[in-house]
């Protein structure tokens, strides 16, 4: 593995791993701690024996910016544990995850995937998504593997997973057709050598003609004058969209209480009635205001914005 390599395999694994902590921490109120570390190659067989016994297997499939099926494995045992975890138990360990352990362990994923992403995006420039998350249980079984995951080759990123109640790696599995589009969109492709420049000829003084007039001008290529375009030049920016979202307040929940919500259910925000209401544009606070009605519909009325140039700075 050269170095190019290595420093894309500890971005990627560095993304997945921060979320998963962050994502895992939230939503069990402990600390976890991951650590990534590339592995090695493997096929769909070898897959199946990254755990031992009954695995979890976590797929989600990209709609926006990659093209391809991420895959995370985790013991069975392990996977129950942190579900429990999540819904306000012990950690206790269950034979199969079903149900409402199902869902919750899917809406994880769907969270740790979102926030991987947005790091992912921030890097690469651009916006990637995921449409969905599957959660399959899986036997031992090398021909169930190859079944689900066809016979093409796997990266695996080892992420060990620690924490009071639950010791484990989990495996990041990156197939190689969506490696090497995750390996161009963060700059890490394959480069082509530039060619060398060409030698410029020996500069020799001008011979007079045998007829003795003077010898003809050398032409020389022209030369760019001026100053250079300016890279940081906002103007360049001013098309690029960016999300906007109106905050009216946010709250933290375990999982259990999550899946108690019906319609009708309240819940109580982190912010007084008469307090502003924040403006932020792609994750960052920049204004704050009051929600008013313009014709029929909701609108946003500005009261407290940052300079102009504060506003560049927060978002770059």
């Amino acid at each position: 593995m050269d170095a190019r390599d290595t420093e894309f395999f500890q971005k990627t694994g560095s993304a997945f791993a921060e979320s998963m902590a962050s994502v895992f921490s939230m939503l069990t109120g402990r600390e976890f701690q991951l650590k990534a570390a590339p592995g090695e190659l493997v096929d769909a067989a070898g897959t199946a024996t990254l755990q031992e016994g009954t695995a979890v297997l976590v797929k989600a499939n990209y709609q926006k910016g990659l093209s391809g099926t991420l895959i995370f494995s985790l013991p069975l045992k392990e996977g129950t544990i942190l579900v429990d975890l999540m819904l306000g138990g012990d950690g206790a360990p269950s034979e199969e995850l079903v149900g409402d352990s199902k869902d919750a362990l899917a809406e994880t994923f769907n969270q740790v995937m979102g926030s991987a992403n947005q790091t992912l995006s921030d890097l690469a420039g651009e916006t990637f998504a995921i449409s969905n998350v599957e959660i399959l249980a899986m036997a031992p079984e090398a021909a169930a593997y190859e079944e689900q995951l066809g016979q093409g080759a796997f990266q695996d990123i080892a992420l060990a997973t620690t924490q009071d109640a639950l010791s484990t790696t989990i495996h990041l599995l990156l197939p190689d057709l969506l490696l090497q589009q995750l390996k161009r969109k963060l700059g890490f492709g394959e480069l082509q050598a530039a060619p060398p420049p060409a030698e410029a000829p020996a500069a020799s003084a001008p011979q007079a003609p045998s007829g003795g007039s003077s010898p003809a001008p050398t032409r020389q290529a022209p030369v760019a004058s001026g100053p250079m375009p300016d890279s940081g030049n906002l103007e360049l920016l001013l098309d690029i969209q960016l999300p906007v979202v109106v905050r009216m307040g946010q709250t933290e929940m375990q999982m259990g209480e999550l899946l108690k919500l019906t319609p009708g259910s309240i819940l109580e925000l982190n912010r007084s009635a008469d307090a502003p209401v924040e403006l932020l544009v792609n994750g960052k606070l920049i204004a704050k205001g009051e929600v008013v009605v313009v014709d029929g519909n909701f609108a946003f009325r500005i009261t407290e914005i940052d300079t102009r140039a504060a506003r560049i700075r927060s978002l770059a």
